[in-house]
């Protein structure tokens, strides 16, 4: 299984070693090797040779140890594209089976007019994998429909365990106000997730709300110029990225979380932690979304970049506790369905039937 080392940041480098974990406890042996990003900001001009030293690295592994699978963890554009084709070439035939495993992809740029190259290469991907995994039933349908003689199963991904709790967590602990309620944001802080329209919706708000911030990005600096330049008048704390109990406290404090994203990922994992800890959810009807939440049950769904419906469903949450409470409860019950137990038993019975050659549940696979 290759993926992210654990000093990276974003979901994968706890995903991959949770994920192995359970399967090991259900009798699959896994080796974890790294492949990508190294670090937070890591410099272009080593990632070439990081990316070279790594596929020989794997290949030397494949040598010296028969495996009944390569699993990569990955993305879709072009930068994955770029670094994941010449992995598949050179480790093509070294394992029995190779799946590739999306966490988000542009698979939607396949089915749109133009773009030949991106195309062309995303059909050399997958024309070199056994398989492919996704987050998505969307996701599942647009491949199948770009390349019919693939084979595209739809997983999930497993909810880390929840970190050591604070009896009493207070605000102070994040540099939060002491009075107004507050709305989470877990992610990268760019465009495409939404934060833009997130802060253009709290001006809109009559309702006291504060927007706790956690993640970081290329906007990070554009919201932090903006908050100095409003001084006390912005209601937005900006607290980098945090994991483990600090993100735990950030949703303890937490009234609402809120992720208005349009970026093309499966289900974001922020969005399952957020739900494990209580919290109702405010985000687009988009892939993972869609198939796992339900409206008024588990999320208010609101469409991409529309600043006046997120100013709408943040102020109903927020002014009705009794629904707030409806929905955190069954954000809880529904978050079990996560649990890496549960994950890893679907997701090595996909892959037992890949490297059988059989049909695995909720797979969808053209004529060969």
């Amino acid at each position: 299984m290759l993926a992210p080392p654990p000093e990276g940041h974003g979901p994968l480098p706890k995903l991959a070693p949770l994920l192995a974990s359970a399967l090991r406890a259900l009798g699959c042996e896994v080796s974890l090797a790294p492949w990508g990003g190294r670090r937070e900001g890591e410099p272009a001009r080593d990632k070439p040779l990081q990316r070279l030293a790594d596929i020989e690295r794997v290949r030397r592994r494949l040598a010296r140890q028969a495996f009944d699978v390569l699993v990569i963890h990955t993305a879709h554009d072009w930068k994955t594209l770029s670094r994941d084709i010449p992995l598949l070439l050179a480790t093509r035939g070294r394992s029995r089976r190779i799946v590739l495993q999306f966490h988000g992809s542009r698979c939607d740029r396949l089915l749109a007019s133009g773009r030949p190259a991106f195309k062309l290469a995303s059909a050399v991907l997958v024309g070199l994998t056994d398989a492919a995994f996704v987050l998505s039933s969307e996701e599942q349908r647009q491949w199948h429909a770009f390349h019919p003689r693939g084979r595209f199963v739809q997983v999930s991904n497993p909810c880390p365990p929840a970190a050591a709790l604070d009896p009493v967590p207070t605000r102070c602990q994040l540099a939060l106000p002491a009075d107004p309620p507050i709305a989470l944001f877990v992610g990268r802080l760019i465009e495409e997730k939404g934060l833009r329209d997130l802060t253009d919706a709290l001006a809109q708000m009559r309702v006291p709300v504060h927007l706790l911030a956690v993640g970081a990005g290329p906007l990070e600096a554009v919201l932090r110029q903006g908050v100095l330049h409003a001084g006390g008048s912005m209601r937005l704390t900006l607290a980098g990225y945090l994991e483990g109990r600090a993100l735990q406290t950030a949703h303890q404090l937490a009234d609402v979380f809120v992720l208005p994203t349009y970026w093309p990922e499966g289900f974001p994992l922020a969005i399952v932690e957020a739900m494990a800890a209580g919290l109702p959810v405010v985000t687009t009807r988009m892939r993972g979304m869609a198939d796992h939440l339900r409206e008024g049950v588990n999320a208010l769904f609101v469409p991409p970049r529309a600043p006046a419906a997120l100013a709408a469903a943040l102020t109903r949450l927020l002014s009705d506790p009794a629904l707030r409470s409806r929905m955190g409860e069954a954000n809880r019950q529904k978050a079990r369905e996560f649990a890496p137990e549960i994950v890893a038993r679907h997701y090595l019975d996909a892959l037992g039937a890949i490297v059988a050659g059989g049909e695995a549940s909720g797979e969808v696979r053209g004529t060969v």
